[in-house]
């Protein structure tokens, strides 16, 4: 009783300030607003045709791989994607380059057949033209002839001088490498076509971001009994110490669980978002994060002594985590996206999206196993330090 006494005036606080309604409420609202219009079209999926590309092609291999080649760039889907061009030198295929003649450039060393059929390494020299594009419609075109390549000789590797016979055998009379069944079985992560847009995306960014600020209020909150001498009073009267703590961070808890509520509804009533029909599934994401929220504002909170140290730390933190899992702009295929994988934004994000786009219920538990691991190793760790700091001046 005593806790939900503290937590209904600990809500009651909160709805008189006004600046609570504006940052919790209006302030993630306008910024869903303004960046999902003005990047709506870095979000827009399409068909691009693709450019026939100008390859110059130093052949100084003879061997017998050299014949299977010729015949895979004859085929006629290749033909309408690459314009192979026979160039006796490697100087000659530059200066075509730099002249504009040629778009790529592919070398085949002369040792190339007999390198791969004796087990042994050898390299192909791609050589880029100016456009990324066609650059990388003429490595992805010919790298897959490369992996065909690469498959025969880890058979020959592992097989021994029986499959080095049989394969050699294969390759003098042409006939074509037989394709290994395959382990990994196609399918969709999605059971629609659709891609979500920017009002999407930034909708569940800035929900998460701002759901980690409500626990930066809370500490603050806390804080603020301690400066204000108004904790000392409390402690006095005939409760335990944790039931403040409690009641405060339920209170908070009540109010962010509102704010992701007031969130979701007016994205959907004002601009349109669709948060997919697992609404169960999406309270289960924003309880995960308000969890590490506020277990974040109490350790947060007992290990600073004054409010700008709270403040600075949270704004550090969420900051950085909002940055490093896309929050603000996708990130590229990189180091800092690989770091984005280990913030709670990240996990809460994606785990929207995924709701968002209908994935299967196993993605999303993923998401959330992961969230809940965030969620119950920040818990356990404030736990710890209240029982070794305490809650009091």
């Amino acid at each position: 009783m005593q806790i939900w006494t503290i937590a209904r005036y600990e809500i009651l606080r909160l709805l008189r300030m006004r600046y609570v309604f504006v940052i919790q409420f209006l302030m993630p609202l306008l910024l869903i607003f303004i960046l999902g219009s003005a990047l709506s079209g870095a979000f827009k999926v399409e068909d691009h045709a693709l450019k026939m590309v100008k390859v110059d092609l130093v052949q100084a291999d003879t061997g017998p791989i050299s014949k299977e080649f010729t015949n895979f760039l004859s085929t006629p889907e290749l033909q309408q994607i690459l314009q192979p061009t026979l160039i006796p030198t490697r100087e000659e295929a530059m200066d075509r380059l730099k002249l504009g003649t040629s778009e790529f450039a592919l070398v085949i060393p002369s040792n190339f057949s007999s390198q791969v059929l004796a087990g042994k390494e050898v390299q192909w020299e791609m050589i880029l033209g100016n456009d990324y594009g066609q650059n990388l419609t003429a490595q992805m075109v010919l790298r897959s002839f490369l992996d065909q390549v690469n498959h025969r000789q880890a058979i020959m590797i592992t097989g021994g001088s029986d499959a080095a016979v049989r394969l050699q055998d294969q390759t003098s009379q042409g006939s074509s490498q037989a394709v290994a069944p395959s382990h990994v079985q196609l399918g969709k992560l999605t059971t629609s076509n659709t891609q979500y847009t920017a009002m999407q995306y930034y909708a569940a960014s800035m929900l998460v971001m701002f759901l980690l600020y409500s626990g930066m209020s809370t500490a603050l909150s806390l804080q603020n009994e301690k400066e204000k001498h108004t904790l000392a009073r409390l402690n006095a009267m005939p409760m335990q110490e944790y039931k403040i703590l409690l009641g405060k961070v339920v209170g908070n808890t009540f109010i962010s669980i509102v704010q992701a509520a007031v969130i979701i509804t007016a994205t959907i009533v004002f601009y349109g978002v669709d948060w997919g029909h697992s609404y169960a599934m999406l309270f289960l994401v924003c309880f995960g994060i308000i969890v590490a929220s506020m277990s974040l504002a109490v350790l947060v909170t007992l290990l600073t002594k004054t409010s700008k140290a709270i403040s600075t730390s949270f704004q550090m933190i969420i900051l950085v985590m909002s940055f490093l899992s896309g929050g603000f702009t996708p990130l590229p295929e990189g180091l800092l996206q690989r770091l984005g994988a280990y913030t709670l934004n990240y996990w809460g994000m994606q785990g929207m999206l995924r709701i968002m786009l209908g994935s299967d219920l196993r993605v999303i538990g993923h998401h959330l196993l992961v969230l809940g691991c965030f969620g119950g190793g920040l818990l356990l760790v404030s736990f710890i330090i209240y029982r070794k700091a305490g809650y009091h001046e």
